[in-house]
């Protein structure tokens, strides 16, 4: 059903296990735990280690994972929520009095619990076939011995470099004060020891004892909330994934705090309007993915949150009669310059994907937000902290407002796609608040145009800016396309290949499994 041709790479076609992700050496990891025995959740766990250590401005222990894992005969996946809660020394009332209006962006106030490492435990404890200490020996190795810097990674350093704040920091994630260059070789031994001591003695010497101490010691010395009864009370929560139907497919994706329901709205809202078939590259379809963008995320930033603190309205948001009367909002010759929700309110990262040849397979996203999360390191553990508390919202009137021990909203997001019951594939694309709207974009170029995973990964994105009102257009969308969409109303801007991410897929074809890995990214799909 998906395949048809490929840009650039191609398509990878394996039987017996295929991995993608961001980073070839964390790829060749991943495939070697498959080689070993591992199924596809221990495949996972061990690209999403690996990938701590060589794309380390993205990703880590010491950030948030979701993940969507599909098991063999199961007619929809397991949904995997670990991210972690804010800090309890301080509520929104002290945060306010201190005239703060908003959530600093770095620091320890914007450090959350970092639930990643607890999740990998959980996944590869309850669903993997190998010790955890088999599962992490890649990353091991790497933090250990070192690993050379490659291309698009040695181009992005620099940009991110910047936003390190404590001396552990910069004395692990820079030579000399200046960003790595390609085929440099970094190393980070305190967190190979991390990662002994977990495999050895269980998650809980990462959120309590030494490591975990030295956690809350750096974020309290940076002015953050975290105290070791927030590690140590931390838990990874199987949930319930949330899903739509898209002309015939079923796509799923992680429930909130993440913003994956925004993604299903869209492609309701798109599934409404009939795309030109003899183009996939015309004014008329941008025009119309970008306008139910719009809206999907008037709904989402006016209602993701934490579900324990607010009953978010998923079924009214999710049905088809909304999409229906939401769509009469678009205007097929002109761009809107308002989208609140239609619902009022009750009151940098990675992205892999594994499937093995029993027909497992794994969504999984892990990320500490923006570069180098808050720009701290837990001193002699070189553990990079999250700043996903940045995005909490200080508005009290708002669902996401800051409150001790709450989930923030999140975007990272993985995806699954299911038709008849059956798996079709997992998927999942990096970027920030481009993700929901870069699945959507990529549910389409399957479904509408029958695209391989490799091409439906590579083709040209839009990227619209929800508080600005602006849209970026990448190289590859036709001049003419783009005065159209001028005329319309849009209002373009350039943007950089970093700005729209880079994601990777794996579907099923017939009895193998056909994979893809974004252009935009040093990775590699990889199977055997």
């Amino acid at each position: 059903m998906f395949w048809r041709r490929s840009t650039g790479r191609s398509d990878v076609i394996a039987q017996h296990g295929v991995v993608a992700s961001s980073q070839p050496l964390a790829t060749q990891a991943g495939l070697k735990i498959l080689r070993k025995g591992g199924n596809s959740i221990d495949a996972a766990v061990a690209t999403a280690a690996v990938l701590d250590i060589v794309e380390p401005f993205s990703t880590g222990c010491g950030g948030d994972a979701f993940a969507l894992v599909h098991l063999p005969g199961k007619s929809r996946p397991v949904s995997i929520n670990g991210s972690g809660r804010s800090g309890s020394l301080i509520t929104l009332d002290d945060l306010l009095e201190r005239g703060w209006t908003s959530m600093p962006v770095r620091g320890g106030a914007s450090v959350s619990v970092p639930g990643a490492m607890h999740m990998w435990y959980y996944l590869v404890e309850k669903y993997g076939s190998l010790e955890f200490s088999e599962v992490l020996e890649p990353a091991i190795y790497y933090a250990r011995n070192g690993f050379p810097v490659s291309p698009i990674i040695a181009q992005v350093w620099p940009l991110a470099v910047h936003s390190l704040i404590n001396d552990e920091a910069k004395r692990i994630y820079t030579i000399d004060g200046r960003s790595p260059r390609v085929g440099e070789i970094l190393k980070n031994p305190g967190l190979a020891e991390v990662f002994e001591m977990v495999a050895s003695d269980g998650p809980h010497v990462f959120y309590g004892g030494n490591i975990g101490a030295s956690i809350v010691k750096t974020v309290q010395e940076h002015d953050g909330f975290l105290t070791m009864d927030d590690l140590e009370s931390h838990k990874t929560v199987e949930t319930v994934a949330v899903s739509t139907n898209y002309r015939g497919l079923d796509v799923f994706e992680h429930p909130p705090n993440g913003q994956g329901f925004a993604a299903l709205i869209m492609l309701n809202l798109m599934e409404q309007f009939d795309f030109p078939t003899s183009s996939s590259l015309t004014a008329e379809r941008y025009h119309l993915m970008i306008e139910a963008k719009k809206l999907a995320y008037g709904d989402l930033h006016q209602h993701n949150t934490d579900p324990s603190f607010y009953e978010i309205p998923l079924e009214a948001l999710l049905s088809k009669e909304y999409a229906v009367e939401r769509t009469k909002l678009i205007n097929r010759n002109r761009a809107m310059t308002e989208y609140p929700s239609g619902i009022p309110t009750d009151s940098d990262t990675v992205y892999l994907a594994t499937a093995d040849g029993a027909g497992g397979a794994v969504s999984f996203i892990n990320s500490l937000y923006l570069g180098f999360g808050s720009g701290l390191v837990v001193p002699r553990y070189g553990i990079k902290l999250q700043n996903r508390g940045c995005l909490f919202s200080l508005d009290p009137t708002h669902p996401n407002c800051f409150a001790p021990k709450k989930l923030p909203f999140h975007t990272i997001i993985p995806g699954a796609l299911y038709q008849d019951g059956n798996i079709q594939g997992v998927f999942g694309i990096m970027g920030g608040s481009h993700q929901a709207q870069a699945h959507a974009q990529f549910v389409s170029n399957l479904a509408d145009y029958h695209m391989g995973p490799q091409e439906a990964l590579d083709y040209p994105r839009f990227d619209h800016d929800h508080e600005r009102n602006l849209v970026a257009l990448e190289n590859g969308i036709p001049p003419e396309v783009q005065g159209q969409l001028r005329r319309m109303g849009h209002v373009l801007i350039h943007e950089t290949a970093s700005g729209f991410g880079g994601g990777q897929a794996i579907l099923r074809l017939e009895d193998a499994w056909i994979a893809g890995s974004d252009y935009r990214k040093d990775g590699q799909a990889a199977g055997f």
